[in-house]
């Protein structure tokens, strides 16, 4: 029975390992979506930054 639990730790823990780094690694970006405009041409999205206050635009033209 110890020899079963112990085959079965090893995979979990591995698990557990991996989703704490993904969620470490992913973290969180506190934008504001401030503009979006989708056209038939392509896109316009404009965020903001709550901490520093930085506006970024990206533009996709289709």
């Amino acid at each position: 029975m110890k020899k079963h639990i112990q085959m079965l730790s090893i995979p979990f823990v591995t698990l557990a390992l991996l989703l704490t780094a993904s969620f470490t690694l992913t973290g969180c970006d506190n934008k504001e979506k401030v503009l979006d405009v989708e056209t038939p041409g392509g896109e316009i999205e404009i965020e903001r930054d709550k901490d520093s206050g930085a506006v970024g635009v990206e533009v996709d033209k289709k």
